[in-house]
């Protein structure tokens, strides 16, 4: 009985990394970010895992590399913690960051049970902090995860639907 319970305790261990929740997305909608999915430059991704309960890719779009950008894609994966518990307070977060850094308005553009998209649009900024970003916060049953487009300038009209829709595409698998 011994050997039973723990052969179906090490099964379950072993099946937990393939039940790991993942966003998708197409990144086919914008043309430019599957160019850079498509070119495999390792230099226009910026990955960094070293906190394993907030893992973040930032893709530069436009621009140099990951850490030279004018356009970029940064996805998150966060695990809820005290802090942050639901889309609600990640998106309560995220829009306090950008308050104090600079002055921010905010406009949600779809929302629903479980995810929230919104614009943010900044002035008086410090160098580096994009003024325009469209974040898409989406809930899974253990994890959060933010999708989010920033730019540095002015993006045209058709950048920022081409973003929406890949906001719009995303799911939890």
């Amino acid at each position: 009985m011994k050997f039973r319970i723990a052969a179906l305790l090490g099964a379950l261990l072993l099946a937990s990394p393939l039940q790991a929740e993942r966003l998708k997305f197409d990144h086919r909608l914008s043309p430019q970010l599957k160019a850079v999915f498509d070119g495999g430059d390792p230099g226009m991704i910026d990955f960094n895992d070293k906190n394993p309960r907030y893992v973040t890719d930032l893709i530069a779009i436009q621009g140099k590399s990951a850490k030279d950008w004018t356009e970029a894609l940064l996805i998150v994966a966060r695990t809820p913690d005290k802090k942050v518990r639901t889309v609600a307070a990640w998106v309560a977060e995220l829009q306090g960051e950008g308050q104090r850094r600079c002055a921010s308005t905010f406009r949600t553009l779809a929302e629903d049970a479980a995810s929230v998209t919104f614009e943010r649009r900044s002035s008086g900024c410090a160098a580096g902090y994009p003024p325009v970003a469209l974040y898409r916060v989406v809930a899974g049953k253990q994890s959060l995860f933010l999708l989010g487009f920033l730019h540095k300038g002015q993006p045209s009209e058709q950048v920022q639907q081409q973003w929406q829709a890949v906001l719009a595409s995303a799911t939890i698998d």
